[in-house]
């Protein structure tokens, strides 16, 4: 079950979708893509939403960051040829996304709640790196990385 330590309407609206999300996940045999991506996202919430959640000093992943993780992942272009990423909460409160394709291939971005994406990427011997403004949709940098990496 779903235990919060806040007992605003964020976490009432964060404990609703939970239970939504693990009903729905219950209710279907094969999953999207997306949808495993959305319960690996809570997964990660859930674990690491307290302070030190590392075993040291680690801030804990806010819930800001927890629905700006999800409007990425809804946000992520659904074509085959390129994989839902990998999620990896960070110890400054922040999500992470990974996608690898091998040595020296590998591109990363994270959100913290703040309407923006900070990401990084390894192209052979090539690097891009930058941060972009998060509105309604996906900025083109990130589409265009993940593009390279996988084509």
């Amino acid at each position: 079950s779903f235990h919060s330590s806040g007992a605003g309407p964020d976490s009432m609206d964060l404990e609703r979708y939970y239970v939504d999300v693990i009903n729905g996940l219950r209710g279907s045999e094969t999953l999207g893509r997306q949808n495993k991506a959305i319960q690996s996202l809570v997964d990660v919430f859930l674990e690491c939403s307290a302070e030190g959640w590392d075993g040291y000093d680690a801030s804990p992943i806010s819930e800001a960051a927890f629905y700006e993780a999800r409007k990425f992942i809804e946000s992520l272009p659904l074509i085959s040829s390129i994989p839902m990423p990998e999620i990896i909460p960070e110890p400054n409160g922040e999500i992470g996304f990974e996608w690898s394709t091998g040595t020296r291939q590998i591109f990363v971005a994270s959100v913290s709640g703040a309407n923006e994406i900070v990401y990084a990427g390894l192209f052979g011997t090539n690097k891009k790196h930058g941060v972009e403004y998060f509105g309604d949709s996906l900025p083109s940098e990130i589409t265009d990385n993940l593009n390279r990496l996988y084509f």
